[in-house]
């Protein structure tokens, strides 16, 4: 665990608790459980953190879904506007890589990596002018060509919105939707993806898990067996790519924004970069 990605998980605490506002002993008992789960784990992957770092705030806070107002906001500002992106979609030449930019740009909203503006239209606005730093969207679209089957893990809610768009704009016959098992951060569940109509332009499957990532050694054997069963998997947002970047699955594609040196200085990008890469080497998994 780099420094940078201690004081991330320690500004998540301090997050939680100002928006909860516990007494102070159950303040002093939450903060200091996660002091001493990161203290005495600091070779544990971020992805298995943060999971254990939630798990203790949902105890100690007594919430279940932690962010349920953020996840609900999020979702009926995007759907408020997903006729006009729809729109903007299908006037562009090449709607499907514009979709799958939108899909990109989507992943600014997670709270986990407190990188959620005050007003996430003028900030998606901003987004959708600048171009992807690595682009591998053409290689993306000559896979989807050959797949049989596509798997696509969802990540954040309002980000889900772009998804869908992508999704029906793909066209593909066979596509799931994977959403995670329980309420974490404001990562998409199977209730979110209902609420956003995703059930009715996919099938949507829950990988059993209540890690912000998808953690194979968390997940059920059905998510497991249709993960690797699947021609060419779609994995949306940075804690999918830590959780797989090492996985031997041989048809991966990563859309992500990098919300973080470590995570900018592993693809080769900076900070804030938009990325749709497929599945290589990383350069460095010490994260």
């Amino acid at each position: 665990m780099r420094h940078e990605c201690y004081f991330c998980h320690i500004k998540t605490v301090e997050a939680l608790v100002r928006k909860f506002t516990p007494d102070a002993e159950t303040a002093e008992d939450f903060i200091f459980a996660v002091h001493d789960l990161l203290a005495a784990n600091r070779g544990m992957p971020n992805p298995q953190l943060a999971t254990q770092v939630h798990r203790i705030a949902k105890q100690h806070l007594d919430k279940v879904n932690l962010y349920a107002a953020e996840k609900k906001q999020a979702n009926d500002l995007l759907l408020s506007q997903y006729a006009d992106w729809e729109k903007t979609v299908r006037g562009t030449d090449e709607p499907l890589l514009t979709a799958v930019k939108l899909a990109v740009i989507g992943n600014i909203i997670d709270y986990g990596a407190h990188s959620v503006s005050s007003d996430i239209s003028a900030q998606i606005q901003g987004f959708f002018q600048r171009d992807l730093t690595v682009d591998m969207r053409a290689e993306l679209k000559e896979a989807l060509g050959r797949a049989e089957s596509v798997l696509y893990l969802g990540d954040n809610c309002g980000e889900v919105i772009f998804d869908k768009l992508l999704i029906e704009t793909l066209g593909h016959p066979n596509v799931t939707f994977v959403v995670r098992g329980k309420p974490i951060i404001n990562d998409v569940t199977e209730e979110d993806a209902g609420y956003v109509g995703m059930d009715r332009v996919c099938r949507i499957l829950s990988n059993g898990a209540d890690a912000p990532s998808t953690l194979m050694d968390l997940s059920s054997d059905e998510f497991k067996q249709a993960f690797y069963a699947a021609d060419l998997v779609i994995s949306k947002g940075q804690g999918n790519f830590e959780g797989l970047m090492e996985n031997d699955h041989p048809n991966i594609f990563f859309l992500l924004i990098a919300k973080c040196t470590p995570i900018a200085e592993l693809l080769g990008v900076e900070k804030n970069d938009m990325v749709v890469v497929r599945h290589q080497e990383p350069h460095d998994a010490n994260l």
